[in-house]
């Protein structure tokens, strides 16, 4: 299997201990058999692994522990991924999911209230059987709504094949779908996104999706440090495969990212590992799981 390309000349945005972080990889899927995880990444993860009740493992879901399909209201976690999360909530101190999509559609797809979720990049939070919205964030309802309805009445999105995502917060537009991505990503960066600008919203593009916000100080970084709260955590696991992912590395030890056709070159260079897809983040989560 290839090495990752080497690291830019410039710094990281969250740069590990030491200049050069470790690249470590598992092997490819071979007919649908999930990959034993190899020495090198092995290693990487030593440290968490032999502390678990002082460890937390965290990942993202759509690409990550669930396949990226056309439609999101399609995606679904693999059932491997489901079991290896559970059994990891009954030996590491912290185990959750932090994800772009709203907390309770999170919760839907991750049905294990022993594993924690934070929605929305941070915006929202699952806790005691309800969602928990930031406060901060609030007061951008309206904002957010009226926006969105903008964006419904744009007569030229539909002909792009692009899809409008409410998500109650926030709201994502998907173009993954346009027979013509790049014209639809033009029309996007030239037509829709002066009008966020303008409304005071935040705003970034993912894996061929626009996502709208609050423009408050709450990103995926954040949302870890909410869930650790005070759980004495010594090694912090981050698995993601998206730009918004990044912000989660900053509160990482162990940075992998889930490469793809579609993964950003910062989420590679940042990350301490690169796996291939969904199948081999289960390989790392059994690995993870079997603490002996």
């Amino acid at each position: 299997m290839t090495m990752p390309p080497p690291m830019p000349s410039t710094p990281e945005r969250n740069p590990a201990a030491n200049p050069m972080p470790t690249r470590a990889r598992v092997r490819r899927d071979t007919a649908g058999i999930v990959s034993p995880v190899d020495g090198s990444l092995a290693r990487l993860v030593a440290p968490l692994r032999a502390q678990p009740r002082r460890g937390a493992v965290l990942c993202d879901i759509d690409g990550t522990l669930a396949p990226i399909v056309p439609v999101p209201e399609d995606a679904r976690v693999l059932p491997e991924a489901l079991a290896a999360l559970e059994l990891l909530a009954s030996r590491y101190a912290l185990v959750g999911c932090v994800t772009g999509r709203p907390a309770a559609e999170a919760r839907t797809l991750i049905p294990v209230e022993a594993i924690a979720i934070s929605g929305n990049h941070g915006l929202e939070v699952w806790r005691d059987g309800a969602v928990h919205l930031a406060p901060q964030a609030e007061k951008y309802l309206p904002a957010i709504h009226e926006a969105l309805q903008v964006v419904r009445n744009d007569g030229l999105l539909p002909e792009l094949s692009c899809h409008v995502e409410d998500k109650g917060i926030t709201f994502t537009i998907h173009y993954r779908n346009s027979p013509r991505a790049d014209h639809a990503r033009r029309y996007l960066e030239t037509q829709i996104v002066p009008k966020l600008e303008r409304a005071g919203l935040a705003y970034n593009f993912g894996r061929m999706v626009l996502e709208v916000r609050p423009p408050v100080a709450v990103d995926k970084g954040a949302a870890v440090v909410r869930l650790k709260g005070r759980k004495r955590i010594d090694h912090l696991l981050f698995v993601g495969d998206d730009r918004s992912d990044l912000d989660a590395f900053r509160e990482a030890t162990i940075r992998i990212a889930v490469n793809s056709a579609e993964a950003p070159r910062q989420l590679i260079q940042a990350a301490d590992a690169v796996v291939s897809g969904p199948r081999e983040v289960i390989a790392l989560l059994e690995h993870l799981a079997d603490v002996g």
